[in-house]
């Protein structure tokens, strides 16, 4: 018995990659089943960053909490402005805890096989750090005022002292630069993804070898009409019907 075109087994053409599929999306590749690699892990960018953000942020509440106060005043700065050392005591100290948080996220970031959710993780990265950078920019420009106009009956402090209110000001601007390289960062690692979803919504090309009905002949080639030759063919004959 002859096999019915609707009893024909179906091709199924090879997947292709989807933007729910495991995938290398968001400059990452697909979770494998690989170790954890410590050098592969901290010599990737956005961790180096973070990690000298860690720094810049220990340094910066560090010193203004060890160095600028005067019998629980902070003297150094203006006159007294307790509010600038509150300022960036909170900024560091924040900025310390994100950078953690951040790593935390980095480390899953691979081992995530959903591509919606790193697109989410590189969301909050690019939010945060975007948000960060104008926070420490604050605190620079804010440290810089206040230390610029402190009265020179203030500055009878210690080389110690003065030392750790610029140096609190030198590491604010320093964490600028740092968390707008991680913003950067984000902002690749963003596009990239969004590129890689852009591409896989149009689709691939088709497989030529693959029919749209299986088990037919294929009848390109009897709609192909010869070129012509010159040559006439020969009209049948009128044959008269038979009663």
């Amino acid at each position: 018995m002859k096999e019915s075109p609707e009893d024909a087994e179906v091709p199924v053409p090879p997947p292709r990659d989807c933007l729910k599929c495991v995938m290398d999306s968001y400059g990452a590749p697909a979770p494998s089943g690989d170790s954890f690699n410590p050098m592969k892990f901290f010599l990737q960018p956005q961790v180096i960053l973070r990690l000298v953000g860690i720094l810049c942020a220990i340094i910066v509440f560090g010193t203004i909490a060890d160095g600028v106060y005067d019998n629980g005043v902070c003297a150094i700065y203006n006159d007294g402005d307790d509010h600038v050392c509150e300022y960036g005591i909170g900024i560091g100290v924040i900025g310390f805890l994100a950078c953690l948080a951040f790593l935390v996220i980095d480390f899953l970031f691979v081992r995530q096989s959903s591509a919606e959710m790193r697109k989410y993780m590189v969301l909050a990265d690019l939010a945060f750090s975007g948000l960060w950078a104008l926070m420490w920019f604050i605190g620079f420009c804010y440290l810089t005022d206040r230390w610029r106009n402190t009265n020179t009956s203030f500055r009878r402090f210690t080389s110690h002292v003065k030392n750790n209110a610029q140096a609190a000001i030198a590491f604010s601007f320093f964490s600028v630069v740092v968390w707008v390289a991680i913003a950067v960062f984000a902002v690749l690692r963003f596009r990239k993804g969004q590129g890689e979803a852009f591409d896989d919504s149009t689709g691939t090309a088709a497989d030529p070898s693959y029919s749209s009905f299986p088990g037919q002949p294929d009848l390109s080639e009897s709609y192909q009409q010869p070129p012509f030759t010159g040559e006439r063919s020969e009209a049948p004959q009128y044959q008269p019907p038979v009663y």
